[in-house]
This record gives structure tokens, sequence and C-alpha cells, in this order.
């Protein structure tokens, strides 16, 4: 039955959650307590058409996903269908929330979206590429049977892009922060190795500092050695 309370305290959540110094924290505790709120901040990061508000409903999402990501599971369908979304946000916020979610996959249904996933490596938005590349590293390490053909992915970037090479240069930075998540689980290093080297001579300063870090760091053997 229609309430007019509940009127009145929906605008003032919105009013809130639309405010530019938005509590993220204070609501995504409150999202972790609160079943009712959970799921009305899930709906409004879905279908509101206000930026100010599901983009601010997508961060207290993912900070309370990261939290108590069991509490989200039951949403992993609309966060996977975010992936396809004629939106650039909307894919974004659906790679990151489904990151945060593989570690409470009991229904094992990553494998169903994996290929969709990894396509947006190569999204029309550049940003968004670079998002999807940064969550994998959330996936490793949460789901380590996943690792060989995520891996074998990032490392084959330049057959899988259409982006600019100075574009392709920093996504290789991204990569680079990926894989240094899961190197010494990796048994086979050769081909990461061989990557790696490639990148001392990268036309992006921060990738060839990235790698000249990691080289550094795991005492890999250069191509001048």
């Amino acid at each position: 039955m229609w309430d007019v309370n509940d009127v009145v305290l929906n605008e003032s959540l919105l009013s809130e959650i639309s405010h530019e110094n938005v509590d993220v924290d204070k609501f995504a505790r409150m999202t972790v307590e609160d079943s009712e709120l959970r799921e009305e901040i899930v709906q409004l990061m879905l279908t509101d058409p206000r930026i100010m508000i599901y983009y601010h409903s997508y961060y207290i999402i993912s900070r309370a996903s990261q939290k108590k990501p069991e509490l989200f599971y039951k949403y992993w369908d609309d966060f996977a269908s975010l992936i396809n979304h004629k939106n650039s946000y909307h894919r974004d916020f659906g790679l990151t929330l489904i990151a945060n979610l593989t570690i409470v996959d009991n229904e094992n249904k990553f494998p169903s979206i994996l290929n969709g996933y990894l396509k947006c490596i190569n999204d029309p938005k550049f940003m968004t590429s670079r998002h999807c590349i940064q969550n994998t590293s959330m996936i490793l390490k949460n789901n380590e049977e996943y690792r060989e053909v995520i891996v074998n992915i990032l490392l084959d970037i330049d057959n899988l892009c259409d982006y600019t090479k100075k574009q392709l240069a920093l996504l290789k930075s991204d990569i680079i922060m990926v894989l240094d998540t899961v190197y010494t689980e990796i048994k086979d290093k050769s081909e990461v190795n061989k990557f790696l080297n490639d990148q001392l001579t990268s036309i992006s300063p921060k990738t060839k500092k990235h790698a000249r870090e990691f080289i550094s760091k795991y005492e890999i053997i250069t191509k001048t050695n």
C-alpha cells in the first residue's frame, strides 16, 4: 500500500546519495546492515537515469560488496547484464561488481560470462578496457582456475585491441600490475618474462618504469644480460 512516509524516505535518500560529498563508507555500512536499503540502492544503480545517483549508488555497492560479497550474490545476473550495457559507465560497474563476487560464486556462474567479460579488453571506450584489465587482478586473486586463460589473454594484448600504440602501451602498464599479483604462482614464466622484457623499450614511461621495477623485484634476467 502506498505510504507517504516511503516517499519522504526515498526523497531523503536520493538527496543524500546524489550529494557531491556523499559519505560512501557510511552508506556501505548501512547497505550491509539493512536488506531493504541494499535492495533500494542496487535498484537505483541499475535503473535511475540521474548520473549522480546511479554513480554514487555504484560506489556504495562496490564498497559494500568488497566487505560482504555474499550479500550481493543474488544480484549476479543483474550485475552481469551491465557488462553489455550501452552506457560505458554501467559496463564499468558490471566489471567491478562481478569481479568482487567471484569469491562467492558458489553456483559457478562466471565461466558462462568469462568470454564476454574479457571482450571488454577491446571495449569501444578505452577507459573501460583499462577497467576490465585492472579488475582481472581481483578475479585472479579469488579464483586460481582462471589464471591460465586470463594471463594468456593479457599477454596477447597486441592482437586483441584496436587502440593506438600509445594506448596499447599504457594498457601494458595495467597488465604488469595484474601480473605482479600472480607471478609467483605462474609455473611457466617464460612468456611473462618475455612480455616484461619487451616493455623495457615501451613508448610509455609509466609502463617502462613498471616493467623495470617488476624485473628488479623478481630478479628476472633481461635481454641485455
